[in-house]
């Protein structure tokens, strides 16, 4: 009887498992997406807030809270939490880079979210691990679709609703 009620538990553990490990990447990605949403948001406000620098944040740091309870300045904003200003959140890594200054002497910015482990330009977006997602200046978030993908080796955005 013993046997039988192992045997059964271990069933249910067999079907339930993977339920769960697809639940946790998916709730992985829904914070990535929320978080690349408060970095947009952010940085409209970082723009709003230092217009004489005439650019957005190049830096999630500068984004964040300051260190130690220091005043808040363009290199420590506080517009979004401290584990999102470190670049790594619910599974995921952040990597923002600016872009070069338009016409009017702005820059842009861009980011990228990977799952924690994976390499934003390997064929590591999409896997079990998670799906990369992107925003930029121009807002949006898309999921990255790595190399191998519709067309080719290239990396292509889809938008997300």
């Amino acid at each position: 009887e013993l046997l039988i009620v192992v045997g059964i538990i271990i069933i249910i553990a067999a079907i339930a498992i993977p339920n769960l490990l697809k639940a946790r990447v998916a709730a992985n990605e829904a914070s990535a997406v929320g978080s690349l949403r408060a970095i947009n948001s952010a940085q409209i406000g970082y723009l709003q807030v230092y217009p004489d620098l005439g650019t957005y944040a190049c830096q999630l740091s500068y984004l964040g809270p300051p260190l130690a309870g220091g005043p808040v300045n363009s290199t420590a904003s506080d517009l979004i939490d401290v584990q999102l200003a470190s670049g790594i959140k619910s599974g995921y890594s952040f990597y923002m880079d600016c872009t070069p200054p338009s016409g009017n002497g702005t820059t842009g910015y861009e980011v990228q979210a990977a799952p924690t482990g994976a390499s934003i330009t390997g064929a590591s977006c999409g896997t079990n691990n998670g799906r990369c997602f992107f925003t930029s200046y121009t807002g949006g978030v898309y999921r990255l679709n790595g190399p191998g993908s519709s067309n080719g080796s290239a990396f292509s955005l889809s938008p997300l609703s």
